[in-house]
């Protein structure tokens, strides 16, 4: 029998996953290019500043990679970190106005 992960397990699968196809010589770290190749594909709506050098070097100072390092999965785990709770504070203030609202009613 199959084991059924549930859709948190496969969105930590598909996070790992993406990082490792990102690089075609399948290695532990990314380039600053394979690594502004697969934001822009996978994060584009969450990540726009990176479309551009400016804001691929600012990315990378955010998440402590140092100019001319490659960008190791712990790297990349610090910008999920920050998307994450930023998604979590931004959920939590709509839900905080929703229930405000229905106090009210």
């Amino acid at each position: 029998m199959a084991e059924q992960y549930t859709e948190l397990e496969l969105a930590l699968t598909t996070l790992v996953d993406n990082f490792h196809s990102a690089s075609p010589t399948k290695d532990d770290t990314l380039t600053a290019q394979e690594f502004q190749s697969m934001v822009l594909k996978e994060l584009p709506t969450m990540v726009k500043a990176a479309g551009d050098q400016e804001g691929l070097n600012k990315l990378l100072t955010d998440i402590n990679v140092e100019e001319g390092k490659g960008v190791t999965f712990k790297d990349f785990w610090q910008l999920v970190d920050s998307l994450a709770t930023a998604q979590f504070g931004s959920l939590s203030k709509e839900k905080q106005v929703k229930c405000v609202k229905c106090s009210l009613m």
